[in-house]
């Protein structure tokens, strides 16, 4: 009896030991992480200076509030899908600016000659955000396509979906594949670059994947990550502002090429609002099912159409929540 006893007063002894060294090895590793993170903080910012070209849709991220709708004031965003605008702060929708960064990636690859476009029948989907429509739009490419990371990430994925679908029809002398497929698989190549922890769905991981090619140019500064928990929050990177308004004049160029498709290749046929995210929700059906007498569909509709539907899909099947996708 007496041995059990004191087996059991030795067992809780060494149970109370290790919990007290346990508690100061998590105490002594807290205190380190803060003075590294102090020490990092007070380091001096080494920011390297902004170098090389940018593209359609680092434009459309650096100067976002030029392009993007502001956030919507009647639903709430998570956290985790916030976006702001780089040099303004002014907090932005991100569905739309994933839409514009896709949408002035588009036009600029069209304008440059390097993809062409049709618009082929299909049957009905009958799956939101539009069931009732009876069309898709289909692009080629046709030239080399300009560096950028959206470009470059479509380019990747309609290589891939050309050796997959090829049939060996010889009559065909353009393969031709479908919008959607075309964004689905560049999303694939864009994740196959990022951790668990960057990604927050397709709206973010379209963002951030153009932030991270900003960073590494110069433009956008990554924000500091001393510690592990620092890495699984959201956080924003700054902006180099005098690197990102030498700028100013590419993001005029786009703005103007953008106006000038619109101009050349759009029918004023979506509701006329000041959100174009209400705009393509509230579309008329005669353009998602028109007769067959119907004159053809203007490309800039339906190039919209088609971003915001194939978006809408894709986050339709991700989890609500917050955590990484």
């Amino acid at each position: 009896m007496f041995v059990q006893i004191g087996i059991i007063v030795v067992l809780i002894a060494a149970g109370v030991l290790i919990w007290y060294k346990g508690s100061r090895f998590i105490r002594d590793l807290i205190a380190g992480e803060l003075e590294s993170n102090a020490d990092e903080v007070t380091a001096p910012d080494e920011r390297r200076e902004p170098a090389g070209p940018v593209g359609p849709d680092g434009l459309v991220l650096l100067f976002a509030d030029r392009f993007v709708d502001s956030a919507p004031r009647d639903r709430q965003v998570s956290p985790r899908l916030r976006c702001y605008a780089p040099l303004t702060e002014e907090e932005l929708d991100p569905q739309h600016l994933a839409q514009q960064i896709l949408y002035a990636t588009f036009v600029s690859l069209y304008e440059q000659g390097s993809i062409d476009f049709r618009v082929v029948e299909r049957m009905a989907t009958l799956m939101p955000p539009y069931p009732q429509k009876t069309w898709e739009l289909q692009l080629s490419q046709i030239g080399p396509m300009a560096e950028s990371p959206i470009s470059d990430a479509l380019a990747v994925a309609f290589g891939l979906l050309r050796k997959r679908d090829r049939s060996g029809d010889d009559d065909e002398p353009r393969q031709w594949v479908s919008l959607d497929s075309v964004i689905e698989q560049a999303l694939k190549t864009m994740r196959q670059e990022m951790s668990f922890w960057q990604r927050s769905g397709v709206y973010g991981d379209i963002r951030q994947y153009v932030e991270s090619a900003l960073i590494a140019q110069g433009y956008l500064i990554e924000p500091a990550e001393p510690t592990w928990l620092d890495r699984v929050r959201t956080q924003r990177p700054g902006v180099h502002q005098e690197g990102a308004l030498s700028l100013e004049g590419d993001a005029k160029e786009l703005a103007r090429q953008l106006g000038s498709f619109r101009a050349e290749h759009g029918g004023n046929l979506l509701p006329q609002v000041s959100r174009e995210a209400e705009a393509l929700s509230n579309v008329n059906s005669a353009i998602l099912c028109p007769p067959d007498d119907a004159p053809d569909l203007p490309l800039d509709e339906v190039l919209r159409i088609s971003i915001y539907e194939t978006l809408m899909a894709l986050r339709q099947l991700e989890p609500s929540g917050d955590a990484g996708v």
